[in-house]
């Protein structure tokens, strides 16, 4: 009886063995799953860079800040006007009712002060702002200057900075409006090398307050 039990509980542990074996072979052999979603690794994303090739500027002093200024007269279209610019600055007639000064004596693609008489374009001061914004984009889009950036508006004007030749360029305009109105009458602005930045917003703000017409 005893020689029974024995044999009986030998087979019994054959049996779970050979169970358990053929079990955990089903586990292995079948691909792991999951129930639930896992976060993927993060993918920097990619963005296109242009890269701008800029040449050295001209050594050339920073513009100052509080130059001395003499009155010029202005006059197109019928109109006139009288305006403060900088003592002894070159002055020369552009295409239009615009003129340019310049120091005597320095290079290309350091600054400058530009006038111009809009009265006869009769439009809003804010129309006039967005067209020069928009003729600097097609300049840009043309390929005459690379990367115009606004820098900032404001009610009579605008700051930017672009590339043009090479030369990273700041530019501050400022309209004037006709007298009780919204139409713009002038153009005060000024251009040049980042080191002239304070320079050129002293100097455009001083011409604009100047102005009589």
């Amino acid at each position: 009886m005893r020689v029974r039990w024995i044999g009986l509980a030998l087979v019994l542990v054959l049996v779970g063995g050979a169970t358990g074996y053929a079990v955990g072979r089903a586990l292995l052999d079948e691909p792991a799953t999951s129930s639930g979603a896992r976060p993927l690794p993060a993918v920097s994303p990619s963005y296109p860079v242009n890269e701008y090739h800029l040449v050295p500027d001209p050594g050339v002093a920073p513009l100052p800040t509080d130059l001395p200024l003499r009155p010029r007269r202005f006059a197109a279209a019928g109109e006139r006007m009288t305006a403060d610019v900088p003592r002894g600055w070159l002055r020369v007639a552009l295409q239009g009712p615009d003129w340019n000064f310049t120091k005597r004596g320095n290079p290309g693609f350091t600054y400058k002060l530009r006038i111009g008489i809009d009265a006869g374009d009769r439009v809003s001061v804010a129309v006039a702002r967005e067209s020069r914004i928009s003729a600097l984009e097609d300049a840009e889009a043309n390929g005459n200057i690379e990367h115009v950036v606004i820098e900032q508006r404001t009610d009579d004007g605008f700051t930017a900075t672009y590339i043009e030749d090479g030369h990273l360029r700041v530019a501050i305009e400022r309209w004037l409006p006709q007298r009780g109105s919204t139409e713009a009458f002038a153009t005060v602005a000024v251009t040049g090398r980042e080191v002239d930045r304070p320079g050129l917003a002293d100097l455009v703000e001083r011409v604009a307050a100047s102005a009589r017409y």
